[in-house]
């Protein structure tokens, strides 16, 4: 079988595309572009060959795999990622005057998004999401969930109907004293997964390095940039941000997190189905409890 050759994507995903197709020394490379990525292959050929210890032409190798042409133009775009990470909404705000007058919102929204999901599943490493599935679906082991000021909505997500299908899931918020105390019961069986997007909130890096420091296993969902904590996580899975204007879209993301939510489903199998019947029903029964009353008034009446 011929190794693909990518077209497009950050580096980073074309790494991904072809890594089990890399030579040991041409892995040698991509690791040390990884460890500190992006800036980590903006150096000179000699000295990126220097740190992975192999030859000039090795790296050559790696960069023709990966669909560049030539060093040159792995650097541009190495450039424009780096550009990219550092974007501002208010710099892509978009402009009325520019839409062509042919092209109606929807039509742009479904190019946008299509694309989006296209790129989030063509660049998804299988082995990467069968380890998260395998790491979420030991109910033996702990799941905790948090994500930063946008991508929270993502590990809410993710957390509530994790919750729905086995024991022990528990959503951090990403500040207050919760991440705190999350931190101090965290132990070596628990699994982590931390949703980090552009622009990569220091508080939530911060929590994940000291997650990895204690060996948890970090399930690291992220965007096409790749989180600083991309080199600590156990497992990485990548989703595309690419959306309409301003903001990154979280299309990507919540594709990706109901994949794993269904993978995982899939790997419980009939106790999950059991548990999600029982839930089901607990909660049509709260549901239709007295009307007009809360579930608190509810209590408090019980009481």
């Amino acid at each position: 079988m011929s190794a693909p050759v990518p077209s497009d994507g950050t580096v980073a995903e074309r790494i991904r595309v072809v890594r089990n197709h890399l030579a040991p020394a041409e892995l040698a490379v991509a690791k040390v572009i990884l460890e500190n990525y992006p800036t980590g292959g903006l150096v000179p050929i000699v000295q990126l060959a220097t740190a992975a210890e192999v030859s000039a032409p090795t790296v050559l190798r790696l960069v023709g795999k990966l669909g560049f042409d030539g060093y040159g133009a792995f650097h541009e775009t190495l450039r424009a990622e780096i550009h990219q990470r550092i974007f501002s909404p208010v710099d892509a705000y978009p402009d009325a005057k520019r839409q062509p007058a042919a092209e109606t919102p929807a039509a742009r929204a479904q190019a946008a998004y299509v694309d989006c999901i296209r790129s989030t599943f063509s660049h998804l490493d299988a082995k990467e999401l069968k380890a998260a599935v395998t790491a979420l679906a030991d109910v033996s082991r702990p799941v905790l969930v948090m994500g930063g000021r946008i991508s929270a909505i993502l590990a809410t997500q993710l957390a509530t109907y994790l919750s729905m299908l086995r024991k022990d899931v528990v959503h951090i918020a990403s500040d207050g004293t919760e991440r705190i105390s999350a931190l101090v019961d965290l132990r070596p069986k628990t699994v982590v997964v931390l949703f980090d997007f552009r622009h990569y909130q220091q508080s939530t890096l911060d929590w994940g390095l000291e997650a990895a420091k204690r060996r948890a296993h970090l399930i690291l969902v992220t965007d096409q940039y790749l989180s600083p904590l991309a080199s600590h996580a156990t497992t990485l899975l990548t989703s595309s941000t690419r959306g309409l204007e301003p903001f990154d879209s979280m299309a990507g993301g919540f594709a990706l997190t109901e994949l794993l939510i269904s993978e995982v489903a899939r790997s419980l199998g009939s106790p999950a189905r059991k548990r999600l019947g029982e839930f089901l029903a607990l909660q049509q029964a709260d549901e239709q409890g007295s009307p007009g009353m809360t579930p608190i008034q509810k209590g408090l009446r019980e009481k």
